[in-house]
C-alpha cells in the first residue's frame, strides 16, 4: 500500500482535517461578530458624540480589544483556505515537486513561529492575570482578551502541522 493509501484513508486524518475546517470556522465566525460589535460600538460613540454629546466611555479601548480578537479568531480559517500572502511570480517557473516543498516547509515553519506566539500570549496572558493589569478608563482585565487570542494560535499551530502533512502528501503523490 502506498504512502497516500494509507494517509488520506485513515480515519483519523479524515476526523482532524473536519474538526480543524469546523473550529476554525466557529472561531472566524466569533471574529466576524466581534468586528461587528465593535463596528456598533464605534458608530453609538459617535452618535452619542455628535447627538448627545456624550460618547461611550472607553469605546478605543474596546474597539483595540475586539479588533486585536477578531484579527486572531481569522488566522486558523485563512491559513486552511491558503488564504495567506505569497509571491507566486517567484515560483512561477518552478515544478510542482519544488512548489510543495516550498509549501511544506513554510507550513512547518509557520507553525512553530505560532506555536512560539500561542506561549508568549500565554506566559502574557499570565503575567496580565498576576499583575492585575487593566485597561486606563475601563478597568477592564486585560488577560481576558488573551483568551481568544491564545486559543486562535494554538488551533493555527495545529492546522500548520496538519496542512505540513497535507502537503508532504501531496509531495509523495506526484
Amino acid at each position: 500500500m502506498k504512502f497516500k493509501e494509507k494517509w488520506t484513508n485513515n480515519i483519523f486524518y479524515k476526523n482532524i482535517g473536519f474538526f480543524l475546517n469546523h473550529s476554525s470556522r466557529y472561531l472566524a465566525i466569533f471574529g466576524g461578530i466581534t468586528l461587528l460589535l465593535a463596528t456598533l460600538i464605534s458608530i453609538s460613540s459617535i452618535f452619542g458624540r455628535i447627538i448627545l454629546s456624550s460618547p461611550i466611555i472607553g469605546d478605543f479601548e474596546l474597539i483595540e480589544i475586539a479588533c486585536a480578537v477578531a484579527i486572531g479568531c481569522f488566522l486558523p480559517l485563512c491559513h486552511l483556505k491558503n488564504g495567506n500572502i505569497k509571491v507566486e511570480f517567484l515560483t512561477a517557473k518552478l515544478s510542482k515537486k519544488k512548489i510543495y516543498i516550498l509549501d511544506a516547509s513554510s507550513s512547518l515553519i509557520f507553525g512553530f513561529v505560532s506555536l512560539f506566539f500561542c506561549s508568549r500570549m500565554l506566559m502574557g496572558a499570565i503575567d496580565m492575570y498576576v499583575y492585575r493589569e487593566e485597561t486606563m478608563l475601563l478597568a477592564f482585565p486585560v488577560w481576558i482578551s488573551f483568551l481568544p487570542v491564545i486559543l486562535s494560535f494554538f488551533l493555527l499551530t495545529i492546522c500548520c502541522f496538519y496542512t505540513f502533512l497535507l502537503q508532504i502528501n501531496e509531495l509523495f503523490e506526484n
